[in-house]
């Protein structure tokens, strides 16, 4: 009996350590399976795909952004459709937004949610700049011909029939409303709409005087400068706002919180790794079967960082490769932001920051700045009888040749058609100031040939010039209209020739011995070639 006794309690002993064993082997296993699991969190190439598709977003955005501002100056000969980056777009943030689970961060979906909102939020603004945008465009290219065209209609067997002074009323008329409206697209403000409303009102009044078909051409120029009116100022506030949606900067948020997740999963994976490699350490000593284990898993692992740096070093070739593309693109904006295409020049928007510095440094030394406003005279001939080939190259002509006579300080801008602008600071006397408009106007005239066809140019100069701290006082939109009304006179006394603003400010009362001062016009007889321009 006592044997018997002893043989069971020796086999419930051997059963308790077989199943002691069993445990323990289990859960060895189970300890070994989760090591393993934690170690291979996160596919590296779910990460590329993330990246890539984020890298590839941006790139449409910023194709969107370039499509609206080319919308915007009418580059383009033909509607651009502004919704054609939004399937692939949808498509990039559906993809990114299925790879949040596996970054476990709250923070990346929050910058997923931002960006998701900042591009909704844009794609409903360009939606209503493609609304507004096109009869904007329609309107700015139907308005210098229609007055050009309205023009020849008055001068003609229809100027004969109605009364002389009210056709000559209504010439004047139409070259302010053309003016003041090119100048409202440029830079709209309530002034200038109520200045234009005004003229528009002049134009219907004047109506009565003339048949039917010359008012449908009236209504259409009134219609084309409503539409000018309402639409320039509602494209700009929506350009400000598609700017401020912020969908760049939600992009960078987003890529920094995926990064920063990722890096996060890839530590704690490497983390993992040595629990890993300590454990099966310990499994060695004890299962010959665990080490094999232990080593084929350090050779899986071997070939997963293999990949994964090979992964890293084409991300990398691939992130400098498309920093590199879209700093090119950045630098060929502001270019194009600040630059004439057709002559090189600076633009309008560049001039008149130049024009703010310039008078604050004329505020801070008591110097003199002066603007001098170019309007070509027999430029619409060249184009009506040559072709625009022929007055693109009159216009890159006058712009190279009047830029060789100015001071490397010195600005030379044009603002769209014939119309240029030249910048002088410092300039110590308003006979230096004579002395640049006398060339630039005898460069212009020197132009005789263009493409193998005789031209015959001149110009219509207005100068202005503002002094010290009254000078930036008045501002710069206040010297550009003497300026330009100073042109204005220079055109109704003969063209060819230049005059000098009422409004100019100039060092002492200096005035040169045969030049004519205040606003009158002074004749181009006197050449000074070789002087210095600003004496």
């Amino acid at each position: 009996m006592f044997t018997l006794l002893a043989r069971r309690v020796a086999s419930w002993c051997r059963r308790r350590r077989v199943l002691l064993a069993s445990l323990a082997v289990i859960f060895m296993s189970a300890v070994l399976v989760f090591l393993y699991v934690r170690t291979d969190a996160v596919d590296p190439e779910i990460r590329n795909s993330v990246m890539l598709n984020l890298r590839e977003l941006e790139k449409l955005d910023a194709e969107w952004d370039a499509n609206i501002l080319r919308a915007h100056t009418g580059r383009v000969s033909t509607p651009l459709d502004l919704s054609s980056q939004l399937p692939r777009m949808h498509d990039l943030m559906a993809r990114l937004g299925d790879t949040l689970p596996l970054t476990g961060d709250s923070a990346a979906q929050a910058a997923y949610a931002q960006l998701r909102e900042a591009l909704q939020g844009k794609e409903q603004l360009v939606a209503q700049f493609a609304k507004h945008n096109p009869p904007l465009r329609a309107a700015l290219l139907h308005m210098p011909p229609a007055v050009a065209d309205l023009k020849t209609e008055i001068s003609g067997i229809e100027g004969a029939l109605a009364p002389g002074r009210i056709v000559v009323r209504l010439d004047t008329t139409l070259n302010a409303l053309l003016t003041e409206t090119l100048r409202y697209n440029i830079a709209p403000s309530p002034a200038l709409a109520a200045r234009i409303d005004e003229i528009l009102g002049d134009v219907a009044a004047q109506q009565i005087a003339f048949s039917p078909a010359v008012n449908d051409k009236m209504d259409a120029v009134i219609a084309s400068c409503r539409v000018i009116l309402e639409k320039r100022p509602l494209e700009n506030l929506l350009e400000a706002q598609i700017a401020a949606a912020g969908s760049d900067t939600a992009l960078d948020r987003l890529e920094r919180e995926f990064d920063r997740s990722f890096d996060a999963v890839l530590a704690e994976r490497q983390r993992f790794r040595g629990y890993l490699f300590a454990y099966s350490a310990v499994l060695m000593v004890l299962l010959v079967y665990a080490g094999a284990r232990l080593r084929r898993s350090y050779r899986i692992i071997g070939v997963v960082n293999r990949r994964l740096q090979s992964a890293n070093e084409t991300l990398e070739q691939r992130v400098a490769e498309r920093t590199a593309e879209l700093e090119a693109q950045s630098r060929q904006l502001e270019r194009l932001a600040q630059h004439d295409s057709l002559t090189g020049l600076i633009n309008y928007r560049q001039l008149t920051r130049l024009l703010e510095r310039a008078l604050a440094r004329a505020d801070r030394r008591d110097s003199v700045v002066v603007l001098m406003f170019i309007d070509l005279d027999g430029f619409k001939a060249v184009n009506d009888t040559w072709g625009h080939a022929a007055g693109d190259l009159v216009l890159q002509m006058v712009a190279r040749r009047v830029q060789a006579r100015l001071r490397a300080e010195d600005a030379l801008a044009r603002l769209g058609g014939d119309e240029f602008v030249i910048l002088l600071e410092d300039v110590a006397s308003e006979a230096g100031a004579l002395r640049v408009a006398r060339l630039a106007l005898q460069e212009i005239e020197s132009i005789t040939e263009a493409d193998g066809h005789a031209v015959t140019i001149s110009a219509s100069i207005g100068i202005a010039s503002a002094r010290g701290q009254a000078g930036a006082a008045r501002g710069q939109e206040a010297l550009l209209a003497d300026a330009d009304k100073a042109m204005y006179a220079a055109k109704q006394a003969g063209k060819g020739r230049f005059v000098v603003s009422q409004e100019s400010q100039w060092l002492g009362h200096d005035h040169p011995t045969g030049l004519a001062q205040d606003g009158v016009t002074h004749d181009n007889t006197d050449r000074a070639a070789n002087a210095d321009p600003i004496g």
